[in-house]
């Protein structure tokens, strides 16, 4: 279940350059930078909520309730760097004094997918379990386009196609003659971005 302490965090997952440049705009874009700019942000919320872990990489440190005889955590984050911090106690106000966890002997991480498995008896019921780590997709804008390319390129698809629905937000637009796209529905992701990012959405443990 996502952590008790923090809202997912984002990182714009696009750049003004990156999106005008797809574009193709006679006027270099610097007339809509503001609403392509928006556009980055709305986008980058909407796409992180829908993963349902943070896409900004950073250190952290989240409290969670594990439920009753579950050995699994996953943590609001993936690709978790270095070893994190875990405590678990009774009750929240016990975590401070608790002692930390031992990697590889009282838990173990997968830090791809930001899971840890709780080895040997779960001594609380419920417990509560404080985490300090580092995770994420990127730590700044300048890790975009070097690595997990299917998200910046979903990313990027979407943002367009946010763009071109600007006026058609609740619902259809007709263009006369047949020119033109016409919208049906109320604006959402992309089939295909929708296809992207399910798989790679939190699990649910």
């Amino acid at each position: 279940m996502p952590n008790l302490t923090n809202a997912l965090s984002h990182i714009d997952l696009a750049t003004s350059a990156s999106i005008i440049a797809k574009m193709d705009l006679s006027d270099g874009g610097d007339s809509r930078i503001a609403l392509i700019e928006s556009a980055i942000q709305e986008v980058s919320a909407q796409i992180t909520e829908y993963l349902g872990v943070h896409t900004l990489a950073v250190e952290r440190t989240e409290r969670y309730e594990l439920r009753r005889f579950s050995k699994l955590l996953s943590l609001d984050a993936k690709h978790i760097t270095g070893t994190p911090t875990v405590k678990i106690a009774g009750l929240p106000s016990q975590l401070a004094a608790a002692t930390a966890e031992t990697i590889d002997e009282t838990y173990i991480l997968n830090a791809r997918s930001g899971l840890i498995r709780f080895v040997g008896d779960q001594p609380y019921a419920p417990a509560f379990v404080e985490v300090t780590y580092n995770g994420g997709y990127f730590a700044t804008a300048g890790e975009l386009g070097m690595k997990h390319y299917w998200l910046t390129d979903a990313a990027e698809l979407q943002i367009l196609y946010r763009l071109q629905r600007q006026d058609s937000l609740g619902g259809n637009i007709d263009t006369a003659g047949g020119q033109g796209t016409n919208f049906q529905g109320k604006y959402n992701f992309l089939p295909s971005v929708r296809e992207t990012l399910r798989s790679h959405r939190r699990a649910d443990v």
